[in-house]
């Protein structure tokens, strides 16, 4: 398949996915806005976070919302065998005013980001990207 990444045998591979969902994922349903993926393995899990939402599937257009959840989920291993989990996060994310506040849960703690720029009709996508930034510019996480 054209386009289609290409490993050789005994290759270790690393897989970033991302996954941006409406509300807070309190709810029976949840609503996948988009997703993407990113096979680089050089950068932080953030930076390969947002080469994933660089070009996310559907291209768009994507709703407005106050509230939203972005999933990061890493997985690394042999292209021969079955990859395995190497971190997984929830970001929950709450638009107010002129930022987005943003938690981090993994299976081990719970962290805020530090607030993103979000102007009033920003779209998740664009909010999500912001709060990647955020989290890219923070020192430790």
């Amino acid at each position: 398949m054209s386009g289609a990444p290409s490993f050789s045998l005994g290759t270790t591979s690393l897989q970033t996915d991302v996954a941006v969902y409406l509300g807070d994922c309190s709810a029976d349903t949840l609503f996948v806005v988009c997703d993407g993926i990113s096979s680089e393995s050089r950068g932080s899990t953030w930076e390969r976070a947002l080469l994933a939402l660089a070009h996310p599937t559907p291209p768009g257009p994507y709703p407005v919302a106050a509230q939203f959840t972005i999933f990061v989920h890493e997985t690394s291993g042999y292209a021969t065998t079955d990859p395995h989990a190497v971190v997984t996060f929830r970001i929950d994310v709450r638009c107010e005013g002129k930022f987005a506040v943003a938690t981090v849960k993994t299976g081990q703690s719970v962290e805020q980001l530090p607030p993103s720029p979000y102007v009033i009709g920003d779209d998740v996508v664009t909010a999500s990207r912001r709060v990647l930034e955020a989290a890219l510019a923070r020192p430790g996480l």
